[in-house]
C-alpha cells in the first residue's frame, strides 16, 4: 500500500473570524426562538385561563355503550 503525506490543513484570520461570526449569529437565532416559543406558551396559557374562566358548563364525555348497545342498537336512533 503507498503511503503519503499527511494532509495539511491551514486557516486563516478570515475563516477563524467567519467561524465566530456564524457562531454567534446561530446563538443569537436561538436565543431568539426560545424567546418567541417563552412568549407562545405565556399566550396560551393565558388564553386558556381565559377561556376556562368563561366556560360554566361542564362538558362531559358521551357515553359508552356496552356491547349489546353497539351490536342491536339502543332504538334510541343512536
Amino acid at each position: 500500500m503507498l503511503r503519503r503525506d499527511p494532509t495539511t490543513i491551514s486557516l486563516t484570520q478570515a475563516d477563524v473570524e467567519q467561524y465566530e461570526a456564524n457562531r454567534q449569529r446561530k446563538l443569537q437565532e436561538k436565543k431568539l426562538q426560545q424567546q418567541q416559543q417563552e412568549q407562545q406558551l405565556a399566550q396560551a396559557a393565558s388564553t386558556d385561563s381565559t377561556n376556562s374562566s368563561e366556560r360554566t358548563v361542564v362538558e362531559q364525555p358521551p357515553a359508552k355503550k356496552n356491547q349489546k348497545d353497539r351490536i342491536m342498537g339502543a332504538g334510541r336512533g343512536d
